[in-house]
C-alpha cells in the first residue's frame, strides 16, 4: 500500500515510472532535475539528475511526502489526499 501511495505522487508530478522487483524507479523524461527511487519498504531516495548526487532519502510517507512538496513542486492537495487514503 505504500509504495502506492509513492507512485500516485509521482505519477500526479509528472513523473515517468518503471516498475522492477524491488519497488520502482521515476524521472521525468523532459526535466533533468531529479531522479526518485522508491522501494517497497518504505524507503525512497531522491538523486540530482545531472550529478547523481543524492539530495534526500528517507523512508515512509510522512517524509516521502514533505520531499515532494519541496523538490518536486508537488501540489499540497495531492499530498493531503494520499495521506488521508493511507493513514500517514
Amino acid at each position: 500500500m505504500l509504495i502506492d501511495a509513492m507512485r500516485i505522487v509521482a505519477r500526479e508530478t509528472s513523473f515517468t515510472m518503471v516498475d522492477h522487483v524491488f519497488g520502482f524507479t521515476a524521472l521525468r523524461e523532459n526535466d533533468d532535475r531529479h531522479l526518485l527511487f522508491c522501494l517497497s519498504t518504505g524507503e525512497w531516495s531522491i538523486y540530482g539528475g545531472r550529478s547523481a548526487e543524492l539530495v534526500a532519502n528517507g523512508f515512509g510517507l510522512r517524509s516521502f511526502l514533505a520531499a515532494a512538496r519541496q523538490h518536486f513542486d508537488s501540489a499540497t492537495e495531492a499530498a493531503e489526499a494520499v495521506q488521508r487514503e493511507y493513514a500517514a
